[in-house]
Parts: structure tokens; sequence; C-alpha cells
């Protein structure tokens, strides 16, 4: 029997909890201010309806779930925005949690979408400031599939990771830069664990730069699969390990029009 597979994917987005981003501050209520400060909730919802949601949006294969875990302290107004941006698609789901656990959270977030009838689940991680490319999904079930006779038992989770993309560097004094990339490590953007429906854990469980410490991993750099951003508020130091900025603008230009559905001037000028 062929397998099918249950496809949910979760994004953080601005999730107040003490074992993540509130360590870096004194309390948990000086880590809610820095993080529902206005300059940088402008900055994220405009690269989340601006880059990240569309590339979902325009999704080949529309058959996934997408879960943005948020958190329940954010001010009414931008709960309002998010939840006002994905009302319209049925397959996305706004949900407010509350301060506990980081990993608790997630499985939770995960868990809102339980397998019906599918033999497998495919659980993937995007953050709120990068983009998939338009065939992800119809990708990673391929890939999935082709790859799940090849594993030691049919219980055995692997990861797959798409190791190839583009860099948007944003700076808040100079022009954007725009550089391709093919990494040598796992990136966080469309990073999946593939488990028996059933199975456990899920792709934020260990740091998805040591996945193959933890799973048979799959590399994928068939086409440029994620947009990844770089700017002054990353949670971590964004590091290029691998090949970059080997490819010249117009073939940038080309890789963003049949990839992602811009040109090059648009992502720039997000």
């Amino acid at each position: 029997m062929s397998a099918t597979f249950n496809m949910v994917g979760v994004i953080r987005f601005s999730l107040l909890t003490p074992t993540f981003n509130a360590d870096r501050f004194a309390s948990l209520d000086a880590a809610a201010a820095a993080l529902f400060a206005p300059d940088r909730m402008a900055l994220r919802l405009h690269l989340f309806e601006r880059l990240c949601l569309p590339s979902l949006l325009r999704q080949s294969d529309p058959d996934f779930t997408l879960v943005v875990a948020t958190s329940d302290r954010m001010p009414q107004k931008y709960l309002q925005h998010l939840a006002d941006l994905m009302a319209p698609h049925a397959n996305m789901i706004l949900c407010p949690f509350g301060p506990d656990k980081h990993f608790t959270i997630l499985k939770q977030a995960y868990a809102l979408v339980p397998p019906e009838r599918e033999s497998h689940s495919i659980l993937f991680r995007l953050d709120d400031d990068d983009a998939l490319d338009g065939d992800f999904i119809s990708r990673t079930k391929r890939l999935a599939a082709g790859l799940l006779p090849l594993q030691a038992s049919a219980k055995t989770p692997f990861a797959i990771s798409f190791n190839r993309g583009i860099y948007l560097v944003k700076s808040q004094t100079e022009p954007a830069r725009v550089l391709d990339s093919c990494e040598r490590a796992p990136l966080s953007a469309g990073v999946s664990l593939v488990r028996p429906a059933r199975g456990r854990g899920n792709p934020y469980r260990f740091n998805h730069r040591k996945l193959a410490q933890h799973y048979p991993l799959y590399s994928d750099i068939s086409v440029p699969a994620f947009l990844r951003t770089v700017h002054w508020d990353n949670h971590s130091a964004p590091t290029m390990m691998g090949l970059t900025g080997q490819h010249s603008e117009s073939a940038i230009d080309a890789d963003l029009i049949r990839h992602f559905g811009m040109t090059l001037a648009e992502l720039k000028a997000i």
C-alpha cells in the first residue's frame, strides 16, 4: 500500500516563552515589551505579509495545514492583523499560547492537526520572515514517498532539508542585497521530519544544523527552495555556511521568477 501524508507546518510568530526568546531578558515582562515593540512588530508583520505568507498561498499543492503559534499576550491590534491575514484560508490556523516551555508549545501546535487515515506525517518548520518555493509541498511529499522504502524500518523517522536558496540581506542604512547560496548544513527554512502518523518528534526538537546527528537526513539542492531574510531583528546570527554569491543578478532574477513568482527588483523592495 502506498504511503499517504498528513503535512503540517508550524511558524512561531513572536512567541513568548521563558525557554526561548525570554532567556535574553531580565524578566518575562521585559521580553514581552521587546517582542511587541511597535518597530519590531511592524517589521515582522511586513515580512510575514509580503514574503512568508504569499509563498505558502502560491503552493502548487495546497493540501497541507499551517499553524502559526503566537502569544496570547500580544497586543490585540497585532493579533487581529494576523487573524485577518489568515482568516480567508481554510488550511491555516492562528493559535495564541500562554507562556510555557518552548518545545511544549510546539508539540501542542503540531498536535492541533492530527492525522486521520494517513500512514505518515510530514512536519515542517518555517520562520515568519522566510519563504518557500512554489513547489515545496509537492516536492517534499514526492521525496518522502521515495525515501520511505530506503529506511531501515517503516517506523524510522527521517529528515529532509533544502539547502539551496536565496538570501535577502536588509539593512537599516544600506540598500538591500540578494545572494544565492548552497549550504552545507540544514537550514531551518522548510526542514521536514517524516515519521509514522502515530510517531513522535518534530523538526524543532533539535537544532536544525545538527539534525544529521539525530535522524537519517536527505539534503535536496535540486532547486532554490528557500528565501531567507537577514536583518537587524534575527533571533540568531545568520551564518552562510557553503557556496555563496556564485550567480549573476540575471540568474538570480530568473530563479526568483520561476520558483517564487517575483523579480529581483520586487524582492529588494520588500
